[in-house]
């Protein structure tokens, strides 16, 4: 019993929103029609974009989605580990992509394999948690190889699941590697290691097995744009209110964390505390809604998820001071687009004005200024990587992050040092 409310009392927060989204489930759909939908789910190749809103419709894609976040928080638990800015992170992001890309069948070989990497380390699994909970934005793979591909299942099945497996037994000494390229300042590290590992796939597909990777329906869904906007602002309260409970003075705290620069490793919970991490959590979930309702932009399956990346990320990473600025300059991008084309940006740059959020950190270390010029040029090159890495790595704007934060920190941190000199 000590154990069970041990558990019900470090996951508290994290448990209401899984009832909440499973409890909606089952106000919007029926029980034949949440099981139907979650089929088609299951049984979609889930590259880049598969709106499960779309293919599922919205009472499978909420199961999906806590389900999934069930499995982790209990994996977690098993584990025994405390809850962390990187694992509150890894656990919003898992739900975000559970509307667009992640299923259940496609995250476990995924999972073996990161379990076999550590074996044969001889380093505990949960040693690799991180890597655990963000090595599923590859997870497309999977579903890929069985569902897309056009093999028969004989082929299919062995060939995703093996492949998985070895994604997962590649991805931690890979990211632990990329984390370099961008010194800290792309919050999606692993989103680029395994923009490296699609493309490595995508080429091999396409030029070995002569696949067309860009064939499929990416068609989305905004018919529950409503629904979703209600559900971000009821998570984000929630978020905001646990934080009030335990500490009622957490707003005259909430500056410290808002003076750090975000690079990773920036565990808002470790550093700031677990009540002033929530309200920024919340926070960070009504901006995103204020930015797409400023936009014009409708809620799909792609969208909330980056909503709840971004309201992840608050405990590791992202606070208001330097994502508006990155925020902002890809909203002039975004805005200019839809002038240009009569309305039609695509969903592609919709969702980046949200996932630009991983270079946030330049802003944090820069200003706003320059945060702005790389939230600009973020969403300006985020189209160009999904053609390389074939619409495997979900974690498309954590692929393109790497290169901004790659190209812009050197020239910043040159000219700083310039500044610098002349001011001594």
């Amino acid at each position: 019993m000590q154990k069970l409310l041990d558990f019900v009392r470090n996951r508290a927060t994290m448990l209401v929103i899984f009832i909440v989204l499973f409890g909606m489930a089952f106000v919007f759909d029926d029980i034949p029609t949440i099981w139907q939908g979650y089929l088609n789910i299951l049984q979609s190749p889930s590259v880049l974009i598969s709106d499960y809103l779309h293919i599922g419709g919205l009472g499978a894609t909420l199961f999906n989605v806590a389900t999934i976040m069930l499995i982790n928080i209990i994996m977690i638990s098993a584990l025994k580990l405390k809850m962390s800015g990187p694992i509150f992170a890894g656990l919003l992001t898992i739900a975000g992509f559970s509307f667009f890309g992640k299923n259940i069948f496609n995250t476990i070989p995924i999972y073996l394999g990161i379990y076999f990497h550590a074996r044969y380390q001889k380093l505990e699994f949960k040693s690799f948690i991180i890597v655990v909970l963000f090595s599923t934005g590859i997870s497309p793979i999977v579903s890929y190889l069985i569902f897309g591909s056009g093999w028969p299942f004989a082929v299919g099945i062995p060939a995703g699941i093996i492949v998985g497996i070895i994604t997962g037994f590649i991805l931690p000494a890979l990211s632990a590697h990329t984390i370099r390229f961008h010194k800290g300042y792309n919050l999606y590290n692993i989103g680029f290691a395994m923009g490296l590992l699609s493309m490595l796939y995508a080429a091999i597909l396409t030029n070995v097995f002569d696949q067309d990777l860009f064939r499929f329906d990416s068609t989305t869904s905004e018919a529950f744009h409503f629904e979703l906007v209600i559900l971000t602002i009821v998570m984000s309260l929630i978020f905001i209110a646990s934080g009030f409970i335990r500490n009622y003075r957490v707003l005259t705290e909430y500056p410290k964390l808002m003076r750090s620069t975000g690079r990773l490793v920036s565990d808002f919970i470790r550093d700031y505390g677990r009540d002033i991490s929530m309200v920024n959590v919340g926070v960070m979930g009504i901006i995103s809604v204020l930015f797409i309702t400023v936009l014009g932009i409708q809620i799909n399956g792609a969208v909330m998820g980056g909503i709840l990346t971004v309201m992840g990320f608050g405990a590791f990473g992202k606070h208001p001071r330097n994502s508006i600025p990155v925020m902002l300059g890809a909203s002039v991008w975004f805005v200019y687009v839809q002038w240009t084309t009569g309305g039609n940006a695509g969903v592609g740059l919709a969702i980046a004005v949200l996932f630009v959020t991983a270079v946030a950190p330049i802003a944090g270390r820069f200003g706003i200024l320059i945060g702005i010029f790389a939230g600009f040029i973020h969403i300006s090159i985020t189209p160009y990587t999904y053609t390389f890495q074939g619409g495997f790595d979900l974690y498309n704007n954590g692929f393109a992050a790497g290169f901004v934060a790659a190209l812009l920190v050197p020239f910043f941190e040159f000219l700083r040092k310039e500044k610098f000199q002349e001011d001594s």
